[in-house]
């Protein structure tokens, strides 16, 4: 039986015949933010129905369609796409891509007698050449190389019009670089969410969905294709030459990610000894991949480093420079990795921090889209707010989760054990402040600070600083961690590298205050944006960095930070505020 769904707010209707309204949602364009995975828990899927006349707030994660609905969604109810973190300034990239066109004449292709046309071609390059070469008016073709091996061919001489992309996956967003590689330069970058998301925020909701059944690893696949794919079609709209010459694709993604978009079954990665099914270098034909570009094109996805450490630290790897400083890299997102060394030598490891830093678990908390309050400051008894898209605050996006924190411990409404202060406590120390007026229980024994009042009030809660707490500490403690097996000391760190959309955004002097980061001197610290991207546009672009990616791969060890007792006792005792 199929059900009649309407969306009053947004004037569309869909039909199901079953699932879940989260899922209806999701088919009619407005995915949810089901931040635990669609298990109930996290409350952020609450929509309201019309039901006999009456409107009735539902938690639509867990409300199977059984009738025709009328669903009222606001605006901040679904995901919409956010501030999607593009930009990689590209330096020291030579350009020698992998993938090139060779023309030859007729006269050039014509053997001796009794000799043949073609050494070292598939079958489909073959029946191609075949046809072209027996047409009278042949005068010559396009042959197309990976490296050294004939992957396809073209009639005529095509050789300027040969595409190659650049894709970082990652568990929140997909960003999409384009390149020209006759030209070399970069002809669009398109980005998005990762369709992925309505079944979970981080890798572990997604591992426990993929692992239920064949038919959800099946769907979170095809998610990944559909994410890439359609940034794909709108770039081939504006450019239709591009869908049957892009022949090379550079694919990065956490060890999660990996799996999901080959369709591998992630148990393995999920329990002790949190195994991948392989760490190499994976490469296929666009076909075999279910990317819609030309199909005996190459897709390749980067070798994974070891756990949970996957391809997209080994591109932000090849981004430092190779010599003989001591850094620290530090991708923070919804998975966080630690890169500590050099090429020589380098320890790597992944921690856990959750979605909080990016607004998930936070009861206010929301990506990076307009609405979002990116930055806060509170000077004296005023607080200002910065918001992205200059509109009314909706939530707040990760960087001002920690710009809320650090503000809120700079005036003592935050203690060091990380307890917001009742408007009494505050007003006994800080008589007359009007800081008082905000604070208030929101439920039994949470206590909030309000940025904003009214209907669709923003806070930031006793609960919500915990969660913080513990993220802070899971980075923290992550990097001192692996200073100490390196046998270093933040003194001897040369460079500590932020990559990643949340470290692109936060305010690094207040996620020092706070102690997110390790104390490494202000002046070393760099934000290097989408470092993941930088490095896979730099592979894309220039077959030499293959060597570096070599040499990361052999030269570094992963650390597994839950067996660690170091960490664990640094994890415990860096969950305080200084």
């Amino acid at each position: 039986m199929r059900y009649h769904i309407r969306f009053m707010n947004q004037n569309t209707e869909i039909f199901v015949e079953r699932g879940t309204l989260a899922q209806a949602c999701a088919g009619a364009g407005y995915p949810l933010n089901l931040v635990c995975g669609g298990k109930g828990t996290c409350g952020k899927c609450k929509i309201k129905v019309k039901r006999n006349g009456v409107l009735t707030e539902v938690l639509a994660c867990r409300e199977k369609v059984r009738q025709d609905e009328e669903v009222y969604l606001e605006e901040n109810d679904y995901i919409h796409e956010g501030n999607v973190l593009t930009k990689s300034s590209l330096s020291g990239v030579g350009f020698c891509p992998s993938v090139r066109k060779v023309y030859q004449r007729k006269e050039e292709l014509m053997p001796e007698h009794s000799g043949s046309f073609l050494a070292c071609a598939g079958i489909p390059v073959m029946r191609k050449f075949a046809a072209f070469s027996a047409d009278y008016d042949f005068e010559g073709c396009t042959f197309v190389y990976y490296e050294d091996r004939i992957i396809d061919v073209q009639e005529g001489n095509t050789v300027n019009v040969c595409y190659g992309a650049a894709v970082d996956i990652g568990t929140t967003t997909v960003v999409c670089y384009i390149y020209d590689l006759a030209n070399n330069h970069l002809v669009t970058t398109k980005s998005g969410l990762n369709k992925q998301i309505i079944h979970g925020a981080d890798v572990i909701a997604r591992n426990a969905f993929a692992r239920e059944c064949p038919e959800n690893l099946e769907e979170l696949q095809r998610l990944i294709q559909e994410t890439i794919n359609g940034m794909l079609d709108e770039a081939m709209e504006e450019n239709p030459q591009i869908r049957e010459n892009l022949y090379h694709m550079v694919i990065c993604g956490n060890s999660t990610m990996q799996h999901l978009f080959y369709g591998l079954n992630p148990a393995n990665l999920g329990v002790r000894p949190f195994a991948n099914i392989t760490a190499e270098p994976v490469v296929s034909s666009a076909k075999e991949a279910g990317i819609n570009i030309a199909p005996e094109g190459v897709v390749e996805f980067l070798p994974l480093l070891g756990g949970f450490v996957g391809a997209d630290t080994a591109a932000v790897l090849l981004t430092l420079e190779e010599d003989e400083k001591k850094y620290i890299m530090v991708d923070l997102g919804t998975n966080g990795e630690i890169g500590v060394g050099n090429y020589d030598r380098f320890l790597i490891a992944s921690t856990a921090c959750g979605p909080a830093l990016e607004g998930g678990n936070i009861a206010c908390g929301m990506r990076g889209a307009a609405g979002a309050i990116e930055k806060i400051s509170i000077d004296g008894d005023e607080v200002k707010l910065k918001v992205i898209g200059n509109t009314s605050p909706a939530g707040l996006c990760g960087s001002a989760v920690v710009d809320a924190v650090a503000e809120l411990r700079k005036v003592g409404l935050i203690d060091e054990t990380g307890l917001l202060l009742s408007a009494e406590k505050y007003e006994k120390t800080h008589p007359g402040s009007r800081l008082c007026e905000r604070l208030r229980e929101v439920g039994e024994y949470n206590m909030a600070f309000f940025f904003t009042d009214g209907e669709n009030a923003v806070y930031l809660s006793q609960k919500d600083i915990r969660q913080i707490q513990l993220a802070k500490s899971s980075i923290y403690s992550g990097c001192m961690t692996l200073l100490a097996e390196y046998g270093m000391t933040p003194d001897d760190v040369d460079s500590l590298i932020l990559a990643g959309a949340f470290g692109n955004y936060i305010d690094i002097d207040n996620a020092l205050s706070i102690g997110m980061l390790p104390p490494v001197a202000r002046e070393k610290i760099l934000s290097v944006g989408n470092g993941a991207g930088k490095g896979i546009q730099a592979l894309l672009l220039d077959s030499s960095f293959r060597r570096k990616l070599q040499k990361i791969r052999a030269n570094s060890t992963h650390i597994e930070l839950a067996d660690n007792q170091n960490f664990m006792e640094q994890y415990i005792m860096n969950m305080n505020f200084r």
